[in-house]
This record gives structure tokens, sequence and C-alpha cells, in this order.
């Protein structure tokens, strides 16, 4: 787009604006994840996490992206094949792309960068043409920034797409201060952590309450807190604090609700 033309890019939102849904999901393993990004319609999942199994019986397409591998060229292909609708889409129908889980493609676009230099000053030393062996090497502070393009660069193209897309994350705690309360956050190395509840339109935290048969699986919608813990989360105004046994079914009528 040139500043010749942005005229005619210019757009109207309509309700079709909110016939899919980008949310980000993170949470302790075992709460769900992974059975609720399998509940969308018509799922593709992107799986760094080797989780699938709990949904074999469904017989979810998905491609497995394997460590030391060129992650980020590898993600950027499937994103435009899929938007493009080339092979293997031209076949396959995707409604919904699901990343399970950021976190372990983060640790892979790390091992990727390591790997495969970028041509570029890396703690002031030239990265071209040297390789870094991820366990012998610690990732350098450029090396985050990077990771921080990169991951936003995926997600942007993502949400490009005529798709649902649900990014799933682990959790990990976090302490500023000796005094300060523990935060719940997404398990992302870097600090991309801190901004992929910006980059989606809804994010949430995903947990159980009870025990045993009594057991329910929870996403809560509102930043909370839970045994001393303070959880980060958000969603638009209308939507309820949590959603027990969510599914996305359960999501999307609350997300229609809150519009009236």
């Amino acid at each position: 787009m040139t500043t010749k033309d942005w005229a005619s890019e210019i757009g109207f939102y309509d309700e079709t604006s909110t016939d899919r849904v980008r949310i980000a999901i993170y949470g302790d393993t075992k709460v769900g994840k992974t059975t609720l990004g399998g509940s969308f319609p018509k799922p593709f999942f992107i799986d760094t996490d080797r989780g699938g199994r709990t949904l074999k019986k469904l017989h979810i397409p998905h491609i497995s992206i394997p460590p030391y591998d060129r992650t980020f060229d590898l993600i950027n292909d499937i994103l435009i094949k899929l938007g493009q609708k080339e092979p293997p889409f031209d076949k396959l129908e995707v409604d919904t792309l699901v990343f399970d889980s950021v976190t372990a493609l983060a640790d892979f676009l790390i091992y990727d960068l390591l790997l495969h230099p970028l041509g570029v000053q890396v703690g002031g030393r030239s990265q071209r043409d040297m390789k870094r062996s991820p366990s012998k090497f610690k990732p350098e502070r450029d090396d985050y920034g990077v990771l921080r393009i990169r991951l936003n660069q995926i997600f942007t193209m993502a949400k490009d797409l005529p798709v649902n897309v649900v990014a799933i994350c682990g959790e990990k705690m976090e302490q500023g201060k000796p005094d300060d309360a523990f935060l719940g956050k997404p398990a992302i190395v870097g600090s991309y952590r801190d901004m992929i509840g910006y980059a989606f339109d809804e994010y949430y935290h995903m947990a159980t309450e009870g025990a045993g048969e009594k057991t329910k699986y929870v996403i809560h919608l509102r930043p909370h807190i839970s045994k001393g813990i303070h959880y980060m989360a958000g969603s638009r105004d209308g939507m309820p604090a949590k959603i027990e046994n969510p599914s996305y079914q359960k999501l999307f009528e609350a997300l229609k609700e809150s519009e009236k």
C-alpha cells in the first residue's frame, strides 16, 4: 500500500468481523487446553508439544514441527499455503488454526536462530556464519529481540487468515521483588510472554477446580487470584468472569451474547 492508494483500502467493521475468534490460552499441564483447541470447528494443529494424543479419537489433522529445523521458514510456508489454498489445503478444509504450543514454538525459534545465523551483529560479534550449538551457547539479548519480532510476524499472518486462531501456552510463575506477589504468566522465553495478551482479541487463563470426580475445567476471562498467585486474563465487556468445562460452542455463545 502506498500513500496514493490507502483510501481504497478503507473498510467497515460489521457483524461478520466477530465470526472468527483469535484467542491465547495459557495454563498448567493437564487442564484441558489441547482439548479446548480440538473442540473448535475443523481444526488444524501446528504441533510442537506432541500433546495431541488426547485428541487421537477425533482424527484431527496436524503437522508435528521438529526442533533444530528451520522453524520460522516452515511456519511461514504453512501459513502462506493455508492462505492461498495451496496443497494440502486445497483439499483439507481448515476453519481453525491451533498452535500447540507457543511455549515449545518459542524454544524452537531460538534453536533456529542459534543454528541458522542471520548475518547481523549479536553481542558485539558478527553472527554471519557463526553457527551456535543450543547445547553450548546461551541466547543473547538480540536473539530475544528477533524472537519477539518473529512471533509477532507469525501471529499477525495467522490472524489475517479467514480462520479461528488458538494459541496455547504453558504456565510459569514470576516474582519481581521478594515482597511482590507471584504472577502467573504464559511460559514463553523472552519478553513476548508479556505481549501475547495484546496480540490476541481474547486472553484466557485455564485451570481446574475441585478434585476427583468433582474436577471441573475452567477458563478465566478476567484477572483472578488463586492460592495467592495473581493470574492475568482479559476479554471484552459483557463476557462472564469464567466458563466451566469450556468448549468452542460455549465460548462462541458467550461472545455472541456479549454483543447484544
